[in-house]
């Protein structure tokens, strides 16, 4: 009886599927090709302005993720700059850019990112905020710069896949 028992178990077991795993941002995947933010940034003392965002990514012949933005921001010129990144271990990347100074770091975890840097523009210090969303082809933006440990500007956005 016990073996009949134990073969029952076997067969279950096995006839059981394995437990999917956990959706997670792969946040080179998202970015290659192209993809479309719309944002709306809130500088202290000011009112709501659009920021418009459209990248294209993708690998160059070193290996390194490269994404080039457009930014348009609302009463301000066209402007365009690039970040260049690569893994420095699991979900964990690092980098430059061209709006900032010294190192670019973004931790993945789930389905969330964390993109952290100083901007040269003010020395503002940029904590990033990106979370998958459950369409999978967009994340939502959560932008906040602060100097002196105060906020001066807040984005909120979404960032689209488009191919």
């Amino acid at each position: 009886m016990k073996l009949l028992a134990a073969a029952a178990l076997v067969a279950l077991s096995a006839a059981a599927p394995a437990a999917p795993d956990k959706p997670k941002l792969d946040i080179t995947a998202f970015f290659t090709g192209k993809t479309h933010a719309d944002n709306v940034m809130k500088v202290a003392f000011h009112g709501p302005k659009k920021l418009i965002v459209d990248s294209v990514g993708g690998r160059n012949k070193e290996g390194q993720f490269v994404l080039i933005d457009t930014v348009r921001e609302e009463g301000k010129p066209e402007r365009k700059r690039t970040w260049v990144m690569h893994l420095v271990g699991p979900d964990h990347y690092s980098g430059v850019l061209s709006d900032a100074i010294g190192p670019v770091d973004i931790v993945v975890s789930g389905l969330s990112a964390t993109i952290r840097y100083t901007m040269k523009d003010r020395n503002l210090k940029v904590v990033q905020q990106l979370q998958l969303q459950g369409d999978g082809k967009s994340v939502a933006n959560h932008v906040v710069a602060k100097r002196f440990g105060l906020t001066f500007a807040k984005i909120d956005g979404t960032i689209r896949k488009l191919d």
